[in-house]
Parts: C-alpha cells; sequence; structure tokens
C-alpha cells in the first residue's frame, strides 16, 4: 500500500517515515482509527483505546476549499490507506447530525445540508463511518479519559475553539449530544465570530483582548445552565494558561486531556460504543458504557 505524499504525519512531516510502522498490530481489538474533520484541517490517527492516545503520528490534510462529503471520504480513505486501516472508522464533523443530514455547519459545503448527505460517509463503499459531532466528541474522550467526578456528578461544559467554537455537555456521566453554544449572541455578536481560533488568528487577539469578547458568553452560560466546572478543548489547548487565565469565572476550569487530539480519540471511541446518527448506543469491549442522549 503507497503511502500518500499529500497526507502529512505532525511528527514526521517530510522525513519520509512511513506511520505503519508505529503500530504493526491493527487488528489489536484496543486499536481504533479516529477522524476529526474541521474547517481548517483533516486529522486522523489510529488510537490506543486502552489510554486514549494516538499510537503513531497524527496525518494531516488541509480541508479542502469546496469540502464535500466526497472530498472528506477522499481525504479519510487518504488517511486510513496511509495507516493501514480497513475497518470502520468514527469521523468527527463540525455540525449538528440530523439522520443522514449535517446541520450548522458552516465551514463545510452546503451539500452537507441534503436530504442524504450522510449516507455515502456510513455506507461500506465509503468511509464504513460512525459519525459524531467534534465537539461532542471531545467530550467523549473527556468522559472516558479525564477526571473521574466528570463522569458522575453535575454538569460540565466543554468548549473546543478552533475554526468554530464548539460545545458540548456532560451531565452526570452522559453526554448530551448536539449543543451549539458557539452561536449565542450577546450584544449582537456571535461567540464563534468573535472569539474562536480563527478570530484568536485573525484578528491578532491578544489573550486580554480576548477575554474581553469571551468573558460575556462564559457570563451568559453560566447564568442559564450553571456548570459544575469547564474544560477548553481544540487549537486553545496549546494557549489554555495564557489565555484562559484572563477569564473570570466562578467555576472551576481546565483543559481537556486530550488537548487537540480530543476529537481524534472520541471519534475512535464513538466508533466502539456506536454513538453514530441514529445509533443505539451500547457498551464496548471493556464493559465501560457512555450514554449519550439525543
Amino acid at each position: 500500500m503507497i503511502h500518500d505524499p499529500s497526507v502529512r504525519g505532525e511528527s514526521d512531516a517530510g522525513d519520509g517515515h512511513d506511520p505503519r510502522s508505529d503500530h504493526t498490530a491493527l487488528d489489536d481489538r484496543s486499536l481504533q482509527v479516529g477522524i476529526d474533520v474541521g474547517g481548517t484541517s483533516i486529522k486522523g490517527a489510529v488510537v490506543d483505546l486502552a489510554v486514549g492516545e494516538p499510537s503513531g503520528p497524527v496525518l494531516t490534510e488541509a480541508t479542502p476549499p469546496t469540502a464535500t462529503p466526497h472530498d472528506v471520504i477522499a481525504a479519510i480513505s487518504r488517511i486510513t490507506s496511509a495507516v493501514g486501516w480497513t475497518g470502520p472508522v468514527g469521523v468527527a464533523l463540525p455540525g449538528v447530525i440530523d439522520g443522514l443530514s449535517l446541520r450548522h455547519a458552516p465551514n463545510l459545503d452546503a451539500s452537507w445540508e441534503d436530504a442524504d448527505a450522510l449516507a455515502c460517509l456510513r455506507a461500506p463503499s465509503g468511509a464504513n463511518a460512525v459519525l459524531i459531532n467534534d465537539a461532542d466528541a471531545a467530550g467523549l474522550a473527556e468522559l472516558r479519559y479525564g477526571e473521574a467526578p466528570l463522569r458522575v456528578t453535575g454538569l460540565t461544559i466543554v468548549l473546543t475553539f478552533g475554526t468554530g467554537v464548539g460545545s458540548a455537555l456532560l451531565h452526570n456521566g452522559s453526554l448530551i449530544a448536539n449543543s451549539e453554544l458557539g452561536g449565542l449572541i450577546v450584544g449582537g455578536a456571535c461567540f464563534e465570530d468573535v472569539a474562536s481560533g480563527r478570530a484568536i488568528s485573525t484578528d491578532g487577539l491578544t489573550p486580554s483582548q480576548w477575554a474581553q469578547r469571551a468573558q460575556p458568553f462564559f457570563e451568559m452560560i453560566e447564568a442559564v445552565l450553571h456548570p459544575s466546572c469547564w474544560v477548553v478543548g481544540g487549537g486553545l489547548s496549546n494557549d489554555f494558561d495564557r489565555f484562559v487565565s484572563e477569564l473570570e469565572l466562578s467555576k472551576p476550569i481546565s483543559v481537556a486531556h486530550r488537548g487537540m487530539h480530543a476529537g481524534i480519540v472520541g471519534a475512535a471511541v464513538a466508533a466502539t460504543v456506536g454513538l453514530g446518527a441514529g445509533e443505539a448506543p451500547r457498551s464496548d469491549d471493556d464493559g465501560v458504557g457512555v450514554p449519550i442522549t439525543q
């Protein structure tokens, strides 16, 4: 199988290293491929579910300008081929999974809203994918591999800052799917328009400037949902201490345990516990089920 040069490994770009050499037993039941589709890039890796970490390099492709379902399938195929994977994959998507359509996905092509847009990803002849919202995937990774109290008490709100702002609600050990807190409007401004990772980059925001923009949205969410704690993931994971320290919150806030890879890890978990669109949840092989509410 040929390693496609358009697929870049974060830890091996340009050195000729074959990522398949990092894990020789791809039929190991503790291994699963997770793919995180974003508005800027599509990333994937073989994940060791025993520890919740990529077992080799994370492979990355730029999200194509059109970003249709078939474009995404092609990118997934190149990534899975590069690691020698032929089975089903978990795919995290930046939008609300509604039957066979993807809603509220402004960073992808409008064709995702078509009535059967997701069918080609779920068919064995396509990506053969179990689908989950990208922020929900990060939340799922946090439920499985984060602090134990998240699984049993109160409401944890996970916010992922990337091209947009995604959210996951974790309540008493269950994932409540398809929340869209990034779409909140406060003072005439949309959360993800003014405080996403893209906004930080485009507007050249300092940590203090970002916090001034983000603070009203955190306050609004606290006033309405009364979370017990916050978790921040996505690209902001790398700058968590600099940016998030500027916020003034009444509840504790921490960085996602799997950082920028939380979406990949959560997508891999979703593939093993059946948390895709229209699929019933089930316990995985180690007997640890992850409840989900849609």
